[in-house]
């Protein structure tokens, strides 16, 4: 029994070498799986909580903080924990050092190298049937097996030496009092450690979110002057392509020009807002100065554009002439040829026909010649002929239209002494009206001016009676104030009162709150150690429970085995028996040696009966130390219940006060929400207000880019009809000079008919005075 105790530890205490965060239990035998978080660490009857989340009342804190919005302070958290595990497992490493240390002592002093050995084979047995027996049940069978075979070599006094090594060997696989001491002081140092790392990783999470905060305002700061220079950058760029010092570029599409505008539009629209509105005032003088230039710009253009296409026009109609007349020598040639293909001689021989080929040969180039000079003759006549024919037309239509400017002088002239006339009539009507109305006017001024002078004299009245109200109206006023005034120092001076109040309060309320964490902080250290002990004492009273029934249990198994060695022992004996019978039979010589058989029976069965005394004695003992046992546990139990009871009071007393915070929290943290949701309100608004602006200002810029394209056309229209209108001007002129001077030869000619027309008529005065005179002469 006491073999398999110390080898039961010291395969616990190698199991928590090896692996730094397993638990090691201190019966003999049991084990709990690793964790790798940190588990219960059981040392002779104490505990050692290696898990950081329930080792601190801090820690539920600690593991709510953890967010999924928050990935980054999840793996802060993460590595802090891990941290801490490494701490936990390190010294949890040396206290099991120093206890191994304490224990191999013990157990090398009292086992045996041959026992030993022997016992290390049958652990790798022990482990691979861990499943269906435990490990303390087989290293009994173990043993019971070892002692059946030694039996037959054990002495008597050997076997009655037995059970008080075995009590010895118990007694030394036991923990002392002084090695549980220090393990207790180790692990309330080792709490007091976690919770100055707790509040440090507390200090440390604060720090964080500051520099995150200040990460973030940097953040916007950038992205702000990001698009300033953005906005800056677009502007130098539109100067830069607007300046009239890039004159070079004026022969650039339209295509392209609308292309440049499209990419400011599109730079403009990534700027910000609030810089828009700040220079919206100065942006317009630049856009207007622009404007101008822009408006040079394209008159330029289009000056050089129009000289292009007079000249393009000019060389257009020469190219025309010139394909016309070579289309005309085209068709001379061709009907020269297809004249003189028909000329031929047809049916000759070879002398004759060799004859007329030279002789056409010869011949052909004069007839050529000759008809070359005269198509270039002929065109010569056809092109002054071409030439008076339109100089023909052009006289005609000349005429034409002297005739008809005549015409209409004529008719302007009569027209104008017509309106002349209507005019002389509608001046004299004029003036007759113009004289009655002055006259109504007079007579309506001066009953006007009496009828002022009168409402002045009323309006004098009533403003004396104002004057005198408002005197009154003032004095009553200056009253009011001095009172309000009065009202109001009273006022500010309790309003400093209650200022002066408040900071006290304030001063009463931040020391009463440092007050209440200290208080909360000490009920928690204390909460916290209660339930330690509490934990303590529970496990305490499950390992004695535990190792009671196991001990019962190999009590029980040595009781059965012990019978079954009885029957054995039993049935070998009547086989002795038969054994005998038969040598009686054979040998009567035996029955000396029978005798003495029968008295070492008797010896054997004395010293059952002692072994089965010794045992009897032995549980009886240990039945009562397991009675006084529980008897203790059950009293510590009940003092830890009454400790337990009022922790929860005090715990509920505290659940309560963070009820009242919590709540309390939550209402601040509701109005920071309705803050937050009303400047989110206020922000969107605003955006929005922005964007519409924003909108409206894009529009008006499109329409004044749509005006300026108009302007733009309608300046180049107007151009065009101030051209016309300025060769009108010229073809009017010349027409009016025209007309003037076939209006002076028709004056001329009409007071040359009128001369004549007097001559005449004076002529045919003096042959109507002949006449009577002639016939009297004739009779």
């Amino acid at each position: 029994m006491s073999t398999t105790r110390a080898r039961g530890w010291e395969e616990a205490w190698r199991a928590a070498s090896r692996s730094p965060c397993s638990p090691v239990t201190a019966a003999a035998g049991s084990r709990t799986a690793p964790d790798g978080r940190g588990g219960l660490l059981f040392l002779k009857g104490r505990t050692l909580d290696t898990s950081p989340r329930s080792s601190h009342p801090w820690a539920p804190s600690l593991c709510m903080a953890k967010s999924p919005e928050n990935s980054t302070l999840e793996e802060i958290l993460g590595q802090y924990q891990r941290s801490l595990r490494e701490r936990a497992n390190r010294s949890i490493h040396q206290l099991k050092c120093a206890l191994k240390e304490g224990d191999t002592t013990l157990g090398e002093d009292g086992l045996d190298p041959s026992f030993n050995t022997s016992v290390g084979n049958e652990d790798a047995r022990a482990a691979w049937h861990e499943l269906q027996h435990s490990h303390a049940v087989n290293q009994l069978k173990a043993l019971l097996h070892q002692q059946a075979t030694r039996e037959g070599e054990v002495s008597p006094r050997r076997r009655k030496m037995s059970p008080s090594q075995s009590s010895e060997y118990e007694d030394t696989s036991l923990p002392t009092v002084h090695n549980l001491v220090p393990i207790i002081n180790d692990q309330s140092q080792y709490i007091h450690h976690l919770e100055a790392e707790v509040k440090f990783c507390k200090e440390e999470l604060s720090g964080m979110k500051n520099r995150i905060q200040v990460v973030v305002l940097e953040n916007e700061r950038l992205q702000q002057e990001l698009k300033s220079q953005r906005l800056e950058e677009t502007m130098r760029e539109q100067t830069l392509l607007d300046a009239p010092g890039n004159v070079q570029n004026s022969w650039i599409t339209a295509g392209e020009d609308s292309r440049v505008d499209e990419d400011a539009k599109r730079s403009f629209s990534h700027g910000n807002v609030d810089i828009i509105k700040a220079a919206s005032a100065g942006e317009a003088a630049k856009w207007k100065l622009e404007l101008e230039k822009l408006k040079l710009i394209y008159e330029e253009k289009n000056e050089i554009l129009e000289s292009q296409l007079k000249f393009l026009r000019k060389d257009l109609a020469e190219s025309q002439k010139n394909c016309e007349d070579l289309k005309e020598r085209l068709k001379h040639k061709e009907s020269l040829l297809a004249a003189n293909i028909p000329n031929r001689v047809g049916g000759l021989c070879l002398k004759c026909a060799q004859h007329e080929a030279v002789l056409s040969q010869t011949h052909n180039n004069v007839h050529m010649h000759t008809i070359e000079r005269l198509t270039k003759e002929r065109d010569d006549l056809m092109s002054t002929l071409v030439s008076v024919r339109s100089s023909l037309t052009d006289m005609q239509q000349r005429e034409a239209s002297a005739y008809e400017q005549v015409k209409q002088a004529v008719q302007m002239t009569e027209e104008a002494n017509f309106e002349k006339t209507k005019a002389l009539i509608q001046c004299e009507q004029l003036k007759n009206e113009l004289e009655r109305q002055t006259e109504r006017l007079e007579k309506e001024l001066a009953s006007q001016q009496e009828k002022r002078a009168f409402e002045k004299e009323m309006m004098k009245k009533e403003i004396t009676k104002e004057k005198e109200d408002r005197a009154s109206e003032m004095l009553t006023m200056s009253q009011n104030v001095a009172q309000l005034e009065a009202q109001v120092e009273k006022l500010t001076r309790e309003k400093i009162s209650a200022v002066n109040q408040l900071e006290e309060i304030k001063n009463q309320l931040a020391s009463q709150e440092m007050g209440v964490t200290k208080v909360c902080e000490e009920m928690r250290y204390q909460l916290n150690k209660t339930k330690m002990e509490k934990d303590e004492a529970e496990k305490e009273q499950r390992e004695y429970r535990t190792k009671t029934i196991r001990d019962l249990e190999i009590k029980d198994q040595e009781i059965e085995k012990l019978r079954l060695e009885l029957s054995e022992s039993k049935q070998h004996w009547e086989q002795e028996q038969q054994k005998a019978a038969r040598a009686r039979e054979e040998c009567l010589q035996l029955t000396a040696l029978l005798g003495e058989s029968e008295h070492q029976l008797h010896l054997t069965r004395l010293e059952k009966d002692s072994i089965q005394q010794s045992f009897s004695n032995d549980a009886k003992a240990q039945a009562l130390q397991a009675q006084q046992r529980e008897q203790e546990l059950t009293q510590k139990i009940q003092q830890m219940e009454a400790q337990h009871d009022k922790t929860e009071n005090e715990q509920y007393s505290l659940l309560t006060s963070q009820n009242t915070c919590l709540t309390k929290l939550k209402e601040e943290c509701c109005t920071l929400a309705k803050k937050l949701e009303q400047i989110s309100q206020k922000s969107r608004s605003e955006i929005a207000q922005l964007s519409q602006e924003k909108r409206y200002t894009y529009d008006k810029l499109e329409k004044l880019q749509r005006r300026n394209d108009d302007l733009e056309e309608q300046c180049v229209q107007h151009g065009r009809l101030h051209e016309i209108m300025k060769q009108r001007l010229k073809q009017l002129e010349k027409h009016s000079q025209a007309t003037a001077q076939q209006l002076v030869q028709l004056l001329n000619r009409q007071n040359q008919l009128l001369l004549e027309r007097q001559s005449l008529s004076e002529e045919v005065g003096r042959l109507r005075l002949q006449l009577p005179s002639m016939p009297q002469s004739d009779c």
